[in-house]
């Protein structure tokens, strides 16, 4: 009797543990540069380098396609990210990107705010990815950018 509820219990917390769902995994693109005033050697609205983990390392460039404003300091937008790698070897990722752009302490409207370069802005996002490795297109993600001074920084995470 004791061996047979001792195989029942064992069983059961197999099956438990075996059910239990996946953690959710994600491949995080991140990163960190520094940019100067806009230069004629980045046609989109802002360009990084980047390594995307089992692909190589990149460039990371951004071009907004809207931009709504819908507040005094925010702002909806589509825009499209595009990762091309060194090399040429791997296809480029592209990313179909909306989400909500704010420009915390009022920088959006300030004297001048349109035309300066710099102005702190944080920025989230969700995008599908549309073209690139088979194996990631139709996947979809979040995206997060932070911007002050000449700071950028931000991740795309792609959920695999």
């Amino acid at each position: 009797m004791r061996r047979a509820l001792f195989t029942l219990v064992a069983a059961l917390a197999v099956l438990a543990w075996s059910a239990a769902p996946a953690a959710a995994q994600t491949l995080d693109i991140r990163f960190s540069t520094a940019l100067p005033k806009p230069k004629a050697t980045c046609e989109a609205n802002f360009c990084a380098p980047v390594t995307v983990p089992g692909y190589g390392a990149g460039t990371l460039t951004f071009a907004i396609d809207t931009f709504e404003v819908i507040s005094r300091s925010c702002a909806e937008y589509t825009g499209t990210a595009t990762i091309d790698f060194a090399g040429g070897t791997t296809e480029p990722i592209v990313m179909a990107e909306s989400g909500l752009v704010c420009f915390p302490g009022n920088s959006f409207n300030a004297p001048g705010g349109l035309r300066s370069y710099g102005n702190p802005l944080e920025q989230t996002g969700t995008f599908e990815v549309t073209a690139g490795p088979d194996e990631l297109v139709g996947l979809t993600g979040t995206s997060s950018v932070r911007f002050a001074g000449a700071s950028l920084r931000g991740v795309y995470s792609i959920e695999l």
